[in-house]
């Protein structure tokens, strides 16, 4: 997997396939091995792109700074990648969340030639729960034990085992700003649970400018509540609604239950069919 320099930042990528370019971003904070399913059953018709984010448990570097919110920064390096790669306007697709895509299409809508979502989170019960594992965990770890006892948390230390450089950055990371950076992206999370994705500060006078070809697949659960999916459709004007595609039930066998790759691979196994058939109407 090469890794090239972006914005300042370390990232990994990884290609498949041949054909029409398509740029996978995860949901979360994993890194892009959780959309291998996903990335397998595109690449056998598109040249699929996984990637790594900055501060996630992936190879890439770890770098807590910056004014904008984190999924800003992630649309921004994500259109630093494009660029390199040249396959700009192309395809991209995000499940679960759908924090960063919007970004990408507000800030650098000529990379971008359609939206493939899944999954996006939205209300009040995502705004308040996932800050609390994004940013709130890693606050009261620095303020406890500092930098050492937030290297030693589950996320970073993952990113260390592809990344051993992170653990030194990490420790040179000072404690009162890093919280301070962690947060405001806490603060941005939890403000936007009438926004119509939660973790994106998007507007909805925003994704209505957004008149790409789009498509999203709605979840079902309550941090991808189905009415999040059906927001985003009908706030753009070129936008396709898929209903979930896991019922409810299987749903809550495995969210929670397992680790998220298994999880992930569920969710790209099913979403796939729809993406293909999205994408093969683009090219008519």
């Amino acid at each position: 997997m090469p890794d090239i320099v972006v914005n300042g930042c370390t990232i990994r990528y990884q290609e498949q396939g041949s054909g029409p370019a398509v740029v996978l971003t995860p949901g979360g904070r994993w890194g892009g091995y959780v959309q291998e399913a996903v990335a397998c059953l595109l690449a056998q018709s598109h040249r699929v792109i996984t990637w790594d984010r900055r501060n996630c448990d992936g190879a890439a570097d770890i770098i807590i700074g910056g004014e904008l919110s984190e999924a800003e920064i992630w649309a921004d390096d994500l259109a630093a990648l494009i660029t390199h790669l040249n396959i700009g306007p192309c395809h991209v697709g995000e499940y679960a969340g759908c924090r960063t895509t919007p970004w990408l299409a507000l800030r650098h809508p000529g990379l971008v030639r359609g939206m493939l979502l899944a999954w996006p989170s939205g209300g009040s019960y995502p705004a308040e729960r996932l800050p609390r594992n994004f940013y709130q965990q890693y606050i009261e770890a620095a303020r406890n034990g500092g930098m050492e006892q937030v290297a030693a948390t589950s996320n970073f230390a993952d990113s260390m085992q592809h990344n051993p450089g992170n653990r030194q950055r990490l420790l040179d990371t000072d404690v009162d700003a890093f919280t301070e950076t962690m947060g405001r992206w806490s603060t941005a999370f939890t403000g936007s649970a009438d926004l119509p994705v939660a973790g994106c500060t998007a507007t909805a006078d925003q994704w209505a400018s957004i008149d790409l070809p789009a498509v999203v697949v709605a979840g079902c659960d309550p941090v991808h509540p189905t009415e999040a999916a059906e927001a985003i459709s009908g706030l753009m004007p070129n936008c396709t609604f898929h209903g979930p595609v896991i019922p409810l039930d299987e749903w809550d066998q495995v969210f929670g239950n397992n680790p998220y790759p298994v999880t992930s691979k569920l969710q790209g196994e099913r979403v796939a069919p729809v993406w293909l058939e999205f994408l093969a109407n683009q090219t008519l």
